[in-house]
């Protein structure tokens, strides 16, 4: 099954993307599940899950949350409560790991973005699931040195498009053989070079300015 393990809603503060468009663009795109991420929130995956009922599609929906630390982002997969931002990235964790959740660090090495945990991801090394060694708005250098730390950690990596525009929804996706609240194994990741990443960015600028009017 195909799955993008990064998807945001209108929830996040630079997305204005309905639940309705993101369940009917990813099964459009071919997934089979998809992860949502919502910065700091966690209710627009509920309101995916609501959708995907109502349009009666075939499409997992995976709870999550894209966590701010006090170090950088850091995801949290399977859980139902909000994690709240702020808290040293350890303590974040902790708190994914006590609700049963899987902890993936998403792109862990791109330095234009203030969530980066970059060396800071030392300090939780050994408490990582997986790590995002492909990301949708990421440039490829910075995702090759993700994928060489998961590597040499031996760290699953995954990918996930990173999508706050519903267009961007599947342009990373990762193939798994496995999908559950406890284990995912991931066989292969890939990605396109459509929307280009500047659309994504420019489409997030555009949606922070519309939400503060």
């Amino acid at each position: 099954m195909w799955v993008d393990f990064h998807v945001h809603t209108r929830r996040s503060r630079d997305s204005m993307a309905s639940p309705r468009d993101v369940a009917k663009l990813a099964v459009r795109r071919g997934l089979s599940a998809i992860a949502i991420t919502d910065h700091n929130e966690v209710i627009g995956a509920q309101e995916v899950i609501e959708e995907v009922r109502r349009l009666g599609v075939d499409l997992t929906v995976i709870p999550g949350e894209e966590v701010k630390t006090a170090q950088g982002d850091v995801i949290g997969l399977f859980i139902s409560e909000r994690i709240p931002k702020g808290m040293d990235a350890s303590e974040t964790v902790d708190k994914i790991k006590e609700q049963g959740g899987l902890v993936i660090v998403p792109h862990p090495f791109d330095r234009k973005r203030r969530g980066a945990l970059g060396n800071a991801i030392l300090d939780i090394v050994g408490k990582i699931d997986y790590i995002e060694v492909m990301n949708g708005r990421t440039p490829s250098w910075n995702n090759r040195k993700a994928e060489e730390f998961a590597k040499r950690y031996g760290i699953p990596g995954i990918g996930g498009s990173d999508a706050h525009w519903p267009r961007e929804i599947g342009k990373v996706r990762t193939l798994v053989s496995k999908l559950d609240e406890g284990k995912i194994e991931p066989i292969k990741v890939e990605g396109n070079g459509w929307p280009p990443v500047i659309f994504g960015v420019l489409y997030s600028s555009v949606a922070k300015v519309y939400k503060m009017l």
